[in-house]
């Protein structure tokens, strides 16, 4: 049922938030020239990579001025409605790791069960711990989602990552300090 979920809001989201998108390409593209969209690789769901899409808000000399904008209101995102469509990533759950970071989870216990979700566009440890760049603090949230799973939790996480991102408060938090 998620997944429908997920395919259907991701949907609705890219024609909803087309035009919104088309101007940000729009802005992107005057203020900093091409490509409008960052790619990464990513690991998901069983390890299996793939390339998370954003909009483009940093160029070689730093974050650009409407890329401040763009991250401060998490519409740099929006491409990711893509990557739920296809169902490499959901609306909730963990954060998608980089490469290097699936190295470390096999030093961590229980680390490698985080691979059993599809990573998610807002997670539990973005809540409880911002950007803290510590994987076993990160992780440590991940897997109380896991254990906790339901559909409960992922619409309480949606709703407060929505309140977080309208008071652009995505700021980072030093470790352990939740929000």
């Amino acid at each position: 049922m998620k997944r429908w979920l997920d395919a259907g809001l991701a949907a609705a989201g890219l024609i909803g938030f087309a035009l919104p998108m088309a101007w940000i390409a729009f802005r992107i593209r005057r203020e900093s020239g091409r490509p409008v969209l960052f790619h990464q690789a990513r690991v998901g769901r069983n390890g299996r990579r793939f390339i998370v899409h954003k909009f483009r808000s940093m160029t070689a000399d730093g974050t650009t001025t409407y890329g401040k904008k763009l991250r401060g209101s998490a519409m740099d995102e929006l491409p990711q409605l893509i990557n739920i469509l296809r169902g490499e990533m959901s609306f909730v759950g963990p954060r998608p790791l980089i490469p290097e970071e699936l190295e470390k989870l096999d030093r961590i216990p229980n680390g490698e069960r985080r691979l059993e979700l599809r990573p998610g566009l807002a997670g539990l440890a973005q809540l409880r711990c911002a950007k803290v760049p510590h994987l076993p603090e990160r992780l440590r949230w991940d897997l109380i989602y896991l254990e906790r799973l339901s559909l409960g939790l992922d619409l309480w996480i949606l709703l407060q990552s929505v309140g977080v991102t309208l008071r652009r408060a995505w700021e980072p938090a030093g470790p352990g300090k939740g929000r």
